[in-house]
C-alpha cells in the first residue's frame, strides 16, 4: 500500500496548499493556523525570497524584482489570463493525446471529443466576456444613478468622496487601486479575468465559475469511465494462476495493484485525474462561497469590512473592560 500512502499524502498536501493560498485570507479563518499558513505561503515566502535576492544579487536585482512585482500585483496585466489559457491548452492537448485517442470504449463513445471541446470553448468565451464587460464603473455621469441604488448604513458604508476619481462614492462601492477606478457593488479584483467583479459582470463571473466546474467534473467523470473501460478490456480485475488451474481468479489487494498497473501503462491519464479532481474540489468550494454570499446579499469585500468592524468592536470592548478593571483595582 506504499503507493496509495504516497498518493494520499501528495494529494492532501497539494490540496491544503492550494486551499490555504486561495481561501486562507478569508474572514472565517482569522486568528487560526490557516490564516498564519496563508501569510507564510503568500507573504512570508515572498519576503524571504526578496531578502535573499537583495543579499545575494545586490540592489540591481532588487530594482528589477520591484518592477516585476509592481507590474504583476499593482497593475492590470494579462499574466494570469495567459497562464489560464496555457493551462487549458496543455491539459486539452494531453487529454486528446492520451484519453480521446483511446475512444471508443464501453460507456465512452467517440462523440465525447466534440462535447469536451464545446465545454472548453464555453470556458474561454465566458472568460473573455467577464474580462471585457463593464463591471460597473462609476463616473461623474453615472454617479447619481449609482448613489440611488443602495443606501448608506453609516457602519461599513459611509458617505465620502473619492479623491482619485473626484466623485461622491456610492454605497457598496470601492476604488480599485489596480484598475484605478471606482466600481459599483465592488466584490473583488480577479486576476484570472484581469477585471474587477462588480455590479454588471458578477453574473458572467458566476457563469465562468460554473463552466469551469462543469469542465473539470466532466473531464474527471470521463477519465473514470475510460480507466474503468481499460481495466475491463485487459481483464485486470482478475489474475491468472497457471500453477493451479490456469484460469482467472479474483485479484488480491486489487486497489494497490490496479493503481500500479495504471501508473505504469497510463500514467498521464492518472495524473490528469488527480489534477482535475483537485481543481474540481477547489472550484466547487469557491463557487459555493460566492453562492452563499448571494444568498446573504453581500459581497466578498463587504465580508472583510464587516469582519474588520467586528474585530474593532471586540478590541474596544476589551479595552473598556481592562480600563474598568484597572480603575476598580486603583480604588481598592
Amino acid at each position: 500500500m506504499e503507493i496509495l500512502t504516497f498518493l494520499a499524502f501528495y494529494i492532501g498536501g497539494l490540496s491544503l496548499f492550494i486551499f490555504v493560498s486561495l481561501f486562507g485570507d478569508s474572514s472565517a479563518f482569522r486568528s487560526t493556523p490557516v490564516h498564519w499558513l496563508h501569510w507564510l505561503f503568500t507573504k512570508g515566502c515572498c519576503q524571504g525570497f526578496w531578502w535573499l535576492v537583495k543579499t545575494v544579487c545586490g540592489r540591481g536585482a532588487e530594482t528589477q524584482l520591484t518592477y516585476v512585482s509592481k507590474y504583476c500585483c499593482e497593475q492590470r496585466n494579462p499574466v494570469l489570463q495567459v497562464f489560464y489559457a496555457t493551462l487549458l491548452g496543455v491539459s486539452y492537448y494531453l487529454y486528446c493525446r492520451d484519453v480521446f485517442s483511446l475512444l471508443p470504449l464501453p460507456y465512452a463513445p467517440i462523440w465525447h471529443q466534440w462535447t469536451g471541446a464545446a465545454v472548453l470553448g464555453m470556458c474561454l468565451l465566458l472568460m473573455g466576456i467577464t474580462s471585457y464587460v463593464d463591471p460597473g464603473v462609476v463616473t461623474k455621469d453615472s454617479e447619481n444613478f449609482h448613489c440611488s441604488l443602495y443606501a448608506y448604513d453609516d457602519v461599513t458604508n459611509t458617505q465620502k468622496d473619492c479623491e482619485t476619481c473626484h466623485i461622491s462614492r456610492p454605497a457598496r462601492s470601492k476604488h480599485c487601486r489596480i484598475c484605478n477606478r471606482c466600481i459599483a457593488r465592488f466584490d473583488h479584483h480577479c486576476g484570472w479575468v484581469n477585471n474587477c467583479i462588480g455590479l454588471y459582470n458578477i453574473r458572467y463571473f458566476l457563469a465562468f465559475l460554473v463552466a469551469n466546474l462543469v469542465l473539470c467534473l466532466y473531464a474527471v467523470l470521463l477519465l473514470c469511465i475510460v480507466l474503468k473501460g481499460l481495466l475491463d478490456k485487459h481483464h485486470m480485475w482478475h489474475e491468472r494462476r497457471p500453477w493451479q488451474t490456469g484460469g482467472l481468479a479474483p485479484m488480491r489487494r486489487p486497489a494497490a495493484r490496479l493503481l500500479q498497473w495504471l501508473l505504469v501503462y497510463y500514467s498521464v491519464p492518472v495524473m490528469l485525474l488527480i489534477f482535475l479532481s483537485i481543481g474540481t474540489l477547489l472550484i466547487a468550494c469557491f463557487l459555493g462561497y460566492h453562492c452563499s454570499l448571494i444568498v446573504k446579499g453581500m459581497t466578498s469585500y463587504e465580508t472583510f469590512k464587516w469582519q474588520d468592524y467586528k474585530d474593532h468592536c471586540k478590541a474596544v470592548a476589551q479595552d473598556s473592560r481592562y480600563a474598568s478593571f484597572t480603575k476598580r483595582w486603583w480604588y481598592i
